[in-house]
């Protein structure tokens, strides 16, 4: 009898342990969905952060004597990390309430992948930076923005992969603002203006 009781209890210290080992268990698997639900949040955030376009030089005056391009720069923000800056596209084409079109222009605008000997789009720093070789007289009006398809990190397993882009949702691609910017071309002596870089 004594012995059968030693067996009873033996076996509800048992059913205790086990008790405490899965309650423990479910409250760590509870922390742990907490923590990874908080961090899929966070980075659905970041995604979800306006891209932004902004052009410090909105209005230049260029020589048509002068040796040296203009420069305007095209600068981004509302990234939702620094690799992204590889990604970025940019746009660049004539204002619709301008009157005239400078000579060379690309047809269909300006991009990092099209562009003419007077016009470019060179990638500087997360910048882009239109460089411009006026060759008539005019007051040219242009418009830019940028676009970005956002790159998901390549650390996450693809189970929380997968649950961040449901989170991302239409978010994925971006488009900023448009913005616009005028110069004026002449041969009086105009004097181009110091180039403003803002970096992100």
């Amino acid at each position: 009898m004594k012995k059968n009781m030693i067996y009873f209890v033996m076996y509800l210290v048992l059913i205790v342990e086990l008790l405490i080992v899965i309650t423990e268990r479910d409250e760590l698997d509870e922390k742990e969905h907490l923590i990874r639900d908080k961090m899929l949040s966070t980075l659905a955030e970041s995604y979800k952060q306006p891209l932004i376009l902004t052009i410090p030089q909105r209005y230049s005056d260029f020589s048509l004597k002068s040796k040296n391009s203009l420069r305007v720069v095209l600068a981004p923000a509302g990234l939702a990390n620094e690799n992204e800056k590889e990604n970025l596209e940019f746009f660049v084409d004539i204002d619709k309430k301008s009157k005239t079109k400078p000579s060379g222009w690309p047809k269909g605008g300006l991009t990092l992948n099209n562009s003419s000997k007077n016009f470019k789009l060179i990638r500087e720093d997360g910048n882009a930076i239109l460089i411009a070789n006026f060759k008539k007289e005019g007051i040219f009006r242009f418009t830019a923005y940028c676009q970005l398809e956002h790159q998901f990190p390549d650390y996450l397993p693809q189970y929380l992969m997968d649950s961040l882009k449901v989170r991302v949702g239409e978010f994925k691609v971006a488009k900023s603002n448009s913005e616009k910017f005028t110069v004026k071309a002449s041969t009086l002596g105009g004097v181009k203006k110091k180039r403003a870089e803002i970096s992100f």
